[in-house]
């Protein structure tokens, strides 16, 4: 086979791309390890298949590598017809095309036509790439649209390597969110009959042609150099081996670029929403205090580092050491970390940052952030993504999603599996990363109604235990922490609806719930916590044990609230919209265990307060102590309807106590003020018709303060259904949907979730 001329100069891989107007795939050649034309010439067809280049510019590459290697533009790129497997560029079509270069040019043959299964028409269509939709825009362009078809696509290329960063970055935002819509709606189309009607096609097509090919393999002899012999001898890796392999490595770090793509993109809208103040950013050679910055670090780690694993104290400290008393020039994931870390204490200790320090030092931490700043140290990444989604949390921001999802991405690339983890203090460090990844996703997955990225590889590689002697008391929490996320995570998945709450479904998730209930250690237990000799924690680890309780009983407030909702159609309906396969009687008693669990939550959440530990921008404690006044609430609303004066007062009275907790929050989060200006009118209703039912004394205001002949009460008012009807609607949109993401937005019939004329994404829920 001709070789390259070693006199020959190597072109660069630029110059080459932007000569053939293939400029596009720089990014993606580059990222799979093609960095220069050296490397190029030898690739193959299995990774051109991989990269996704299409027909045409696979076809304009291989006919510069082949000129480079020094065939005649006159002889054919076709490969060996006679060959059934895919072959490699460099070993079929240029051994050939070298062959023919002695002799005169033969008649090139007729191409065989290859069957192909027809494509499923109900699936959903899959989007077009950042690139396709900027060239769609572009031709539009009376001018582009004159000119031929080879220069069009030779301006685009070239326009679209120009194309300043912020401008690429919004084309590559909305293709990233584009792609994240088919996936899910591929999700749900799987689920479907048409699906599995297309995959039992689909193999029947790949078995017939199997078979013919077989069959035409067992009569036609082959000879030459590729006899199956010959293919023993090539390595499955080397680019001149026949059948090229491709790595699983590249569709991982592919995954990774496109998440960290629509990361990125929501973090630049939550900082221009900041920088646009005008604030002077940190950086390295303008800080913050040391002493506050340290402070906020603390505050931090001690309001997460109890329910979640994320940093350590000794962590913070080796940070601020680098960056105040530097022995080397301080790097941009350094300051990233320590800004992030700071900019989110600011949350958990108000006193310690102004809300106009604290928003800088999280657009400061974005600013050293970024996409490559993330390729340094994937790992360091995947923690800082973390750290940010749960500032963007208590912001309201939807970046708090899309960096989890990155996140994941990150830790099922680079995580180390369980059994390389079993002596490795590090590498079981990056293993609770990711299984506090998995809790945050969980946690928007029940509390938001997206759909869980989660996979059992996941819980498999994230939740596997080793070292039991060895597990300390915030390990214990940790991992009770994430087994109840995700249980709760499959309750609202498997409850999407009320119609879903059959009794094999409640059946199957209340034995996951009391599995979980019997297999929680004995020291987290709440009577161990009550008892005369508690175990001795702190006050922070007792505050996250009893966090992990109420979300065990909002695991069973996610249970029955469809029940809840049911009963309430009903009773309004005098019984004709109950459709459930659930007794009464049994659906009556899910309805009372579930205002009891609210009732726990009250209980508990006084015991929180009375310890001092009450973070009033806890985003768990605000979401539990509204869903379980929703809960008390609805339950009042229930017996009111049904006539029942008995238990009305105790749900009125754990409602009230939800509610006390969250008004010291309303002066400091957003969402606290919204759930009392929507909780108490309602509350105040009920109260007023309950009183009303059990009827007044005639007398004076002093008679209710004392034993009041019953003589001299006024009747008792029936409930009617047409003033209930409001309140209980207004109940079941809240207990079912509590952040508005069903719910239009000005009547307009929009979601909630609104993008940004530059294709971000902006805060979304209450704002």
């Amino acid at each position: 086979m001709p070789s390259p001329n070693p006199a020959k100069l190597m072109p660069i891989l630029t110059e080459v791309l932007e000569r053939l107007g293939l400029s596009e795939y720089l990014h993606v050649l580059t990222e799979n390890g093609f960095h220069n034309w050296e490397t190029v010439v030898d690739i193959t067809e299995d990774d051109l298949t991989t990269l996704n280049f299409k027909l045409g510019h696979r076809r304009a590459l291989q006919r510069e590598i082949a000129t480079f290697r020094g065939v005649p533009t006159s002889s054919s790129l076709e490969p060996d017809l006679d060959s059934p497997e895919q072959t490699s560029l460099s070993s079929s079509a240029l051994e050939k095309l070298s062959r023919q270069t002695g002799t005169t040019p033969p008649i090139r043959e007729k191409r065989r036509y290859r069957r192909h299964p027809r494509p499923d028409n109900n699936a959903p269509k899959k989007p077009k790439t950042a690139y396709v939709n900027f060239a769609d825009q572009l031709r539009t362009d009376p001018e582009i649209a004159s000119l031929s078809f080879v220069d069009i696509a030779k301006e685009v290329g070239r326009r679209w390597q120009i194309l300043p960063p912020e401008q690429k970055r919004i084309w590559e935002s909305q293709s990233a969110r584009a792609m994240q819509e088919y996936e899910a709606q591929m999700d749900e189309y799987k689920k479907t009959d048409s699906w599995r009607k297309y995959q039992v096609y689909l193999n029947d097509f790949k078995t017939q042609q199997a078979q013919a090919a077989n069959a035409k393999r067992s009569g036609t002899s082959r000879i030459g150099p590729y006899a199956q012999g010959e293919y023993s001898r090539a390595s499955p890796s080397s680019s001149d081996s026949p059948i090229s392999v491709p790595s699983s490595a590249g569709t991982e770090a592919e995954l990774c670029h496109n998440a960290l793509t629509l990361a990125f993109s929501e973090l630049v809208s939550l900082r221009g929403e900041i920088l646009n103040q005008g604030i002077q950013p940190y950086d390295n050679s303008h800080l913050p205090s040391e002493e506050l910055t340290r402070r906020a670090m603390y505050a931090f780690i001690r309001g997460t580092g109890s329910l979640v694993y994320m940093w350590t104290y000794q962590q913070a400290d080796e940070l601020l050491d680098r960056i105040y008393r530097p022995k080397q020039p301080v790097d941009a994931m350094t300051l990233a970390e320590c800004f992030t870390i700071a900019a989110m204490g600011g949350h958990y200790d108000i006193d310690c940052f102004p809300d106009r320090i604290r928003r800088v030092l999280y657009a400061s931490a974005t600013l050293q952030f970024h996409e490559k700043t993330a390729r340094t140290d994937y790992l360091r990444s995947m923690r800082l993504l973390l750290s940010m989604s749960f500032y963007a949390l208590l912001e309201k921001h939807m970046s708090a999603r899309y960096l989890i999802a990155a996140g994941l991405q990150i830790a099922r690339w680079k995580c180390p599996p369980p059994h390389q983890t079993r002596n490795n203090g590090s590498g079981e460090g990056w293993r609770r990363i990711f299984r506090s990844l998995i809790f945050m996703d969980c946690w928007l997955s029940y509390t938001l109604g997206y759909t869980s990225e989660i996979t059992l590889e996941d819980v498999a590689t994230a939740c596997a235990v080793y070292q039991h002697d060895s597990v300390d008391m915030d390990e214990l929490i940790h991992r009770q922490t994430s087994k109840i996320g995700l249980v709760a995570a499959e309750i609202a998945k498997t409850l999407a609806s009320p119609e879903l709450a059959t009794r094999e479904n409640i059946n199957m998730l209340t034995r996951k719930l009391e599995t979980w209930r019997m297999e929680v250690p004995l020291m987290l237990q709440m009577p161990a916590l009550t008892s005369d000799n508690p175990p001795d924690i702190t006050l922070y680890q007792r505050r996250a044990v009893l966090m992990v309780h109420i979300m065990y009983l909002g695991a069973l407030i996610l249970l029955y609230r469809q029940l809840l909702v049911a009963a309430m159609e009903t009773q309004l309906t005098d019984g004709a919209a109950w459709t459930s396969d659930i007794p009464v009687d049994d659906a009556k008693r899910y309805r009372n265990e579930c205002a009891l669990a609210a009732q726990q939550v009250s209980r508990i959440m006084r015991l929180i307060s009375f310890d001092g530990t009450l973070t009033k921008r806890c985003w768990i404690m605000i979401y539990w102590a509204f869903s379980a006044s929703i809960v008390l609430l609805f339950s009042s609303t229930i017996k009111l309807l049904d006539g029942v004066a008995e238990g009305v007062e105790d749900d009125l009275t754990y409602a009230k106590g939800c509610m006390d907790i969250l008004e010291p929050c309303r002066h400091y989060e957003p969402v606290a003020y919204r759930y009392l200006e929507m909780l108490w009118p309602l509350y105040n209703s009920l109260r007023d018709i309950h009183h009303r039912m059990l009827g007044r004394a005639k007398t004076s205001i002093f008679s209710l303060l004392q034993p009041t002949d019953s003589n001299l009460l006024s009747p008792p008012m029936p409930v009617s259904k047409t003033e209930m009807g409001p309140i209980s609607e207004k109940l079941s949109g809240l207990l079912t949907d509590p952040f508005g993401r069903k719910q239009n937005l000005k009547g307009d019939g929009s979601m909630r979730r609104v993008l940004n004329a530059d294709g971000s994404c902006s805060v979304f829920w209450w704002r």
